[in-house]
């Protein structure tokens, strides 16, 4: 059936509007969305492989350990070495697995410590990915406050109407939230049925962001990168900005320490010269962590 000329501008205003107009449900989603790839791709870039057969992905072996925790390096006589996914089977008295399931898009074969070796991603043999998982639903919390509360300071008003005004109203507000210069409204609108209530919403959007940079940095520690961890840099003594390296290099080598245990053993175990380490290879100094006389991009503070 064909569709008349009013309907076919009927459905693209509806598009239109479906595209323009954010869902708060979907802003939300994609807020979170937002921080959880940012963090997963700092993650998953911070250790350099050196050496490596070509048959590994770097990208997936880092993936796989920031998802499950660990992954499997084996050799595969049609595929040659590997580096994939696994399920763990069996426990020595170290509660160490003594064989695995290695597994992958159209791939599925057992292997044993004697022709392939486990790589974990920390001495916990724990993922990243629910830390990163956490630290994204904080800062998706705070920065959809951060969002709300500025809306507050634009239109800090409750609307009291009848339910026939609803639609009426609605559709006021829309022009309103847009930024429309100019509101219409035709003869029919009676303004005595309905009244608008200040809410006088306090503006605290710039704690709020204090507190964002705090998780922020908060997250960069535990991934071994440099960070300020505070935002009162007048407050910041050097016995703060001692503690804070010491802490970012003991995060550091939590799971550097795991990848180079693991490289010694598959290099024993298929006589290959595999090495590790973090792609930034130094922590800041204390001086370069906070210099009064440089600005943000220098000092470490990293703006998000």
């Amino acid at each position: 059936m064909v569709k008349s000329c009013d309907e076919v501008v009927n459905v693209q205003k509806l598009k239109k509007n479906s595209v323009t107009q954010w869902d708060s449900a979907q802003l939300n989603n994609m807020t979170y969305n937002m921080y959880y790839s940012r963090l997963k791709n700092i993650a998953i870039n911070n250790f350099e492989w050196i050496n490596l057969p070509d048959t590994v992905n770097e990208r997936f072996f880092e993936l796989t350990l920031f998802e499950y925790g660990h992954a499997l390096f084996f050799y595969d006589e049609l595929l040659g070495y590997m580096a994939l996914p696994a399920n763990l089977i069996g426990l020595n008295v170290y509660n160490e697995p003594t064989s695995y399931m290695a597994f992958s898009t159209n791939y599925n074969k057992t292997y044993s410590t004697e022709n392939a070796q486990i790589v974990w991603n920390n001495y916990m043999h724990e993922p990243s990915s629910y830390i990163i998982q956490a630290y994204a639903q904080r800062l998706y919390e705070v920065e959809r406050t951060i969002d709300v509360n500025i809306k507050g300071q634009k239109t800090p008003i409750l609307i009291l109407a009848d339910e026939q005004q609803r639609l009426t109203l609605k559709n006021l507000y829309m022009q309103y939230d847009g930024n429309e210069p100019f509101i219409f409204g035709n003869k029919s609108l009676d303004m005595s049925q309905f009244s608008v209530l200040k809410t006088d919403a306090p503006f605290v959007a710039d704690k709020l962001l204090n507190y964002k940079h705090a998780l922020w940095n908060e997250c960069m520690t535990y991934l071994g990168l440099s960070n300020s961890n505070t935002d009162k840099k007048e407050r910041l003594v050097e016995a703060e900005a001692t503690s804070n390296v010491e802490q970012i290099e003991a995060s550091r080598q939590v799971m550097l320490n795991a990848r180079q245990e693991a490289c010694e053993k598959i290099n024993k175990m298929f006589g290959l010269n595999i090495s590790v380490q973090f792609r930034v290879k130094e922590v800041m100094e204390i001086g370069e962590i906070y210099n009064p006389d440089q600005d943000d991009s220098r000092s470490g503070i990293q703006n998000i």
